[in-house]
């Protein structure tokens, strides 16, 4: 099968576990029967839900997205593909980095208001531990309204700015 896809890629804060349960509850939102790991998530689930832990063979954790069991047909199929419908499965890759990450520059800052961007633009950036994560939607969010939204969903589930560079 072809690669497909698009991924969209993230560093993000030790957060992430608690943000994933918000992002799988707006999952369950946009798809009341949604499926996660190829299965049917029962109702209530995001509450109880905990990010699995990478095994120890170095390679990402995913968690993968789809309306139910025709989307997961097509995503076998087709791979990342839209449907009649302009949706298609998503999923999201992400690894644990336990040590520091420093960057020299921020720059780009999207936050909940310009003086909080103004205030960190240009600065310097340290996280103890961070998550790099992908996520994967069928097509660009620059272009692509369903895959907008998915990121969109991903960003409001972290308190964050939702608008999404194009």
């Amino acid at each position: 099968m072809d690669l497909t896809g698009h991924s969209t890629d993230l560093v993000v804060d030790a957060s992430f576990p608690e943000g994933m349960r918000r992002f799988i509850g707006r999952g369950q939102q946009r798809w009341p029967g949604l499926f996660l790991y190829g299965e049917p998530l029962p109702p209530g689930a995001p509450a109880d839900w905990r990010l699995p832990e990478p095994d120890d063979d170095g390679l990402s954790g995913i968690v993968t997205f789809s309306s139910g069991q025709e989307m997961e047909d097509l995503w076998e199929e087709h791979g990342y593909a839209l449907d009649a419908e302009g949706q298609g499965p998503y999923a999201v890759f992400y690894r644990h980095h336990a040590q520091p990450l420093h960057a020299a520059t921020v720059s780009g800052v999207h936050a909940s208001s310009r003086e909080d961007a103004a205030a960190v633009e240009g600065t310097r950036l340290l996280l103890s531990q961070y998550y790099a994560v992908s996520i994967v939607t069928p097509e660009d969010p620059g272009t692509d309204p369903f895959s907008r939204s998915v990121l969109h969903d991903f960003l409001a589930s972290f308190g964050g700015p939702t608008a999404t560079p194009v």
